[in-house]
């Protein structure tokens, strides 16, 4: 099993409300191969929010069959939590001192997070999410 963050929405189109597909998509030259079912995926919202809102996990394998040219690729997740993008935890929440999410995610739309990463943001988006 392994731990995934993968941005959602793009700068010039931000994510907001909540996400309504059972699927991620991924960008083309950029086929994920590391990422098998049962893995999980933590979802953050591309712009000015900068909030983790999803922890999905991961129950397809990689295929093609993006919406969009830009996108080809897809995995099928199930939600365990899934918020409004508002009411997610800034990515300052789960980062650790030893890396910076935002500044790793600048070099590729999905990273792989280590356990103490995933952990915070698991517990974050439990503690939001029983705020509800």
């Amino acid at each position: 099993m392994v731990y995934w963050l993968k941005m959602i929405g793009m700068i010039e189109s931000p994510a907001h409300g909540r996400y309504k597909w059972n699927f991620v998509d991924f960008a083309k030259n950029r086929r994920p191969r590391r990422i098998h079912p049962g893995d999980y995926v933590v979802l953050y919202a591309v712009g000015g929010s900068k909030r983790v809102f999803a922890l999905a996990e991961v129950t397809s394998e990689v295929y093609e069959g993006g919406h969009e040219a830009r996108f080809p690729y897809r995995v099928d997740v199930s939600y365990l939590i899934n918020l409004e993008v508002s009411d997610g935890v800034h990515i300052d929440e789960i980062s650790t001192g030893e890396r910076d999410l935002v500044r790793s995610l600048m070099r590729a739309s999905v990273i792989e997070l280590r356990p103490e990463e995933f952990e915070r943001a698991e517990r974050k988006l439990r503690e939001a999410a029983s705020k509800q």
